[in-house]
């Protein structure tokens, strides 16, 4: 089945694992040595956090080298780093710099292959992370050797996982689907990720592609609202973050019954934007599922699922209340959550 995962360096700052582990989040794939040659650094406590969460564990690699020698170099830079330690998933090699776009094709294959040549030789799976442009107009894909290609493709950038973005690529192991993204446990944004493919220990793993049979996560109504509740700090009736499972229970309808989302007072013939985050996220793309058609017909487009609680959004909220026989009030308080979940 595919996981659901994040990129983090220390740009995240300090993560806390179990909330985050605890949020939905299956893997991290961690930044492990910076330009300087220096350790990310956040990556010593990145890798414990994961590690007592039991979140699996990738690294990558922000490239600069122009030959091979460099390659080889930054993955001994790696592979020091590491230290041996065991990695669930592979040690990806991130070519997206300018001064690499420059190279020769056989001199950007060449460098590419020595880092990875270099850290499967310490025991460790490895690939190539890059965005579509890259692997389509950049990357001599049929020179460098590896069958993990980790692909970045945002589409629109909302934070959510649109499957008609998602490249098509044959060997894809992984999909970096936004880089905004919010978890529990990470103040700001965060690159989040699918993984298609298997892994299995330090080396070596599966290779057999696996489908999602029943979509991506988080597009069940139930777990996305508890995903976006999470993110914006709402908590169960013992002060935890909702389990992520999908399950309307009663910790579910307490969160729910806690949550009130509202445009701000109206001035000059708008209403000024009122209550942002990931809830209203989660509001705005619901309301576009089920009555996109009435949204259309009403202010002539959908919903911008831009999470900010504005104009639009306050007259959508007041058309579903009145289509349900609740209150008008153009709040979406705990009645109008629950007649979405």
């Amino acid at each position: 089945m595919s996981k659901y995962g994040i990129d983090v360096s220390d740009n995240q700052g300090k993560i806390i694992w179990p909330e985050a582990a605890a949020g939905g989040v299956q893997f991290a794939i961690l930044r492990t040595v910076r330009g300087s040659g220096k350790a990310d650094y956040q990556f010593e406590a990145n890798y414990a956090g994961c590690r007592s969460a039991g979140v699996l564990i990738g690294g990558y690699k922000y490239g600069y080298a122009t030959n091979a020698q460099m390659g080889r170099r930054e993955a001994e830079q790696v592979i020091d780093l590491v230290g041996g330690r065991p990695m669930d998933l592979p040690i990806w090699y991130d070519t997206e710099d300018k001064c690499q776009r420059a190279l020769p094709k056989g001199d950007l294959a060449d460098t590419i292959n020595a880092f990875m040549d270099t850290i499967r030789a310490a025991g460790y799976r490895t690939g190539v992370y890059c965005n579509l442009d890259w692997y389509k107009n950049v990357l001599p894909i049929s020179q460098i050797n590896t069958d993990d290609w980790w692909i970045a493709r945002y589409g629109a950038n909302n934070g959510r996982a649109e499957e008609r973005f998602k490249p098509s690529i044959q060997d894809m192991s992984g999909w970096q689907y936004t880089s905004r993204g919010r978890v529990p446990g990470i103040s700001g944004n965060v690159d989040c990720n699918i993984l298609y493919r298997d892994y299995a220990g330090t080396g070596s793993g599966s290779t057999e592609m696996v489908i999602p049979s029943g979509g991506l996560k988080y597009s069940d109504t139930v777990e996305s609202f508890q995903f976006a509740a999470n993110c914006d700090g709402y908590r169960d009736q013992n002060g935890k973050p909702l389990v992520v499972d999908g399950l309307k229970g009663s910790k579910t309808d307490y969160v729910a019954g806690q949550i009130v989302l509202k445009a701000g007072p109206y001035a000059g013939g708008w209403y000024k934007v009122g209550d942002e985050g990931v809830m209203v996220n989660w509001l705005q793309i619901r309301l576009n599922e089920l009555i996109g058609d009435r949204i259309i017909a009403l202010i002539g487009h959908l919903l911008t699922e831009d999470g900010r609680f504005g104009n639009d959004t306050k007259l959508i909220v007041g058309l579903w209340q009145e289509m349900h026989g609740l209150k008008v009030d153009y709040i979406c308080g705990p009645e109008t959550i629950t007649s979405l979940l």
